[in-house]
Protein backbone atom coordinates (compact mmCIF):
# COMPACT_ATOMS: atom_id res chain seq x y z
CA UNK A 1 0.00 0.00 0.00
CA UNK A 2 1.61 3.74 -0.74
CA UNK A 3 0.12 6.91 0.44
CA UNK A 4 0.50 9.46 -2.26
CA UNK A 5 0.19 13.29 -1.22
CA UNK A 6 -1.11 16.23 -3.32
CA UNK A 7 -1.27 19.41 -2.52
CA UNK A 8 -3.96 21.71 -3.86
CA UNK A 9 -4.15 25.20 -2.25
CA UNK A 10 -1.89 27.09 0.13
CA UNK A 11 -3.32 29.25 3.27
CA UNK A 12 -1.20 32.24 4.30
CA UNK A 13 -1.11 35.84 6.03
CA UNK A 14 1.34 37.83 4.22
CA UNK A 15 4.22 35.65 4.60
CA UNK A 16 2.69 33.70 7.36
CA UNK A 17 2.46 30.13 5.74
CA UNK A 18 -0.75 29.34 7.77
CA UNK A 19 -1.70 25.80 6.44
CA UNK A 20 -2.63 23.68 3.11
CA UNK A 21 -5.42 21.84 1.54
CA UNK A 22 -4.56 18.30 0.23
CA UNK A 23 -5.47 15.00 -0.78
CA UNK A 24 -4.00 11.73 0.23
CA UNK A 25 -4.81 8.84 -1.76
CA UNK A 26 -3.98 5.66 -0.38
CA UNK A 27 -3.47 2.64 -3.07
CA UNK A 28 -1.88 -0.90 -3.74
CA UNK A 29 -2.26 -3.14 -6.79
CA UNK A 30 -6.18 -2.97 -7.56
CA UNK A 31 -7.77 -0.43 -5.21
CA UNK A 32 -7.30 3.51 -4.66
CA UNK A 33 -9.24 5.68 -2.25
CA UNK A 34 -8.52 9.12 -1.51
CA UNK A 35 -9.50 11.72 0.97
CA UNK A 36 -8.89 15.75 1.03
CA UNK A 37 -8.77 18.28 3.82
CA UNK A 38 -7.57 20.85 5.23
CA UNK A 39 -5.01 21.42 7.47
CA UNK A 40 -3.71 24.38 9.52
CA UNK A 41 -0.06 23.91 10.66
CA UNK A 42 0.87 24.02 14.44
CA UNK A 43 3.03 27.42 15.21
CA UNK A 44 6.03 25.85 15.40
CA UNK A 45 5.79 23.31 12.79
CA UNK A 46 6.78 26.89 9.65
CA UNK A 47 10.28 27.35 10.61
CA UNK A 48 11.65 28.69 6.96
CA UNK A 49 11.02 31.65 5.71
CA UNK A 50 8.16 31.97 3.27
CA UNK A 51 10.20 32.67 0.42
CA UNK A 52 12.31 29.68 0.71
CA UNK A 53 9.42 27.26 1.33
CA UNK A 54 9.64 23.91 -1.17
CA UNK A 55 6.47 21.77 -1.82
CA UNK A 56 8.93 19.17 -0.02
CA UNK A 57 8.78 21.10 2.77
CA UNK A 58 4.89 21.61 3.04
CA UNK A 59 4.57 18.00 2.60
CA UNK A 60 7.21 16.77 5.26
CA UNK A 61 5.02 19.17 7.94
CA UNK A 62 1.92 18.10 6.58
CA UNK A 63 2.58 14.28 6.65
CA UNK A 64 4.19 14.93 10.11
CA UNK A 65 1.36 16.62 11.56
CA UNK A 66 -1.29 14.24 9.74
CA UNK A 67 0.36 11.29 11.63
CA UNK A 68 0.62 12.43 14.83
CA UNK A 69 -2.92 11.71 15.05
CA UNK A 70 -2.89 8.67 12.54
CA UNK A 71 -7.18 9.58 12.06
CA UNK A 72 -6.51 10.03 8.54
CA UNK A 73 -4.51 7.38 7.77
CA UNK A 74 -6.38 4.87 9.33
CA UNK A 75 -9.54 5.60 7.50
CA UNK A 76 -8.29 5.00 4.45
CA UNK A 77 -6.95 1.89 5.50
CA UNK A 78 -10.10 1.17 6.54
CA UNK A 79 -12.16 1.62 3.28
CA UNK A 80 -9.05 0.49 1.37
CA UNK A 81 -9.88 -2.86 3.00
CA UNK A 82 -13.72 -2.63 2.84
CA UNK A 83 -13.10 -2.33 -0.87
CA UNK A 84 -10.99 -5.53 -0.92
CA UNK A 85 -13.13 -7.51 1.55
CA UNK A 86 -17.25 -6.50 0.76
CA UNK A 87 -19.34 -7.41 3.54
CA UNK A 88 -23.03 -7.47 1.95
CA UNK A 89 -25.61 -7.56 5.08
CA UNK A 90 -29.33 -7.33 4.03
CA UNK A 91 -31.02 -4.51 4.52
CA UNK A 92 -32.72 -5.00 8.15
CA UNK A 93 -36.19 -3.91 6.33
CA UNK A 94 -35.93 -6.35 3.86
CA UNK A 95 -35.26 -9.28 5.77
CA UNK A 96 -38.90 -10.77 5.88
CA UNK A 97 -39.72 -9.37 2.43
CA UNK A 98 -41.44 -11.92 0.22
CA UNK A 99 -39.36 -12.30 -2.71
CA UNK A 100 -40.81 -14.33 -5.97
CA UNK A 101 -39.36 -17.84 -6.54
CA UNK A 102 -38.48 -18.57 -3.40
Amino acid sequence: MKFTWKLNKLFSEGEKVLGVHYSLTLSDDVYSVEAEGEHIFKEETVNISYADIKEYNLLDWLNKDITESGLIKQNLINQLNSLKNPKHNKLPWLANTFTPGT
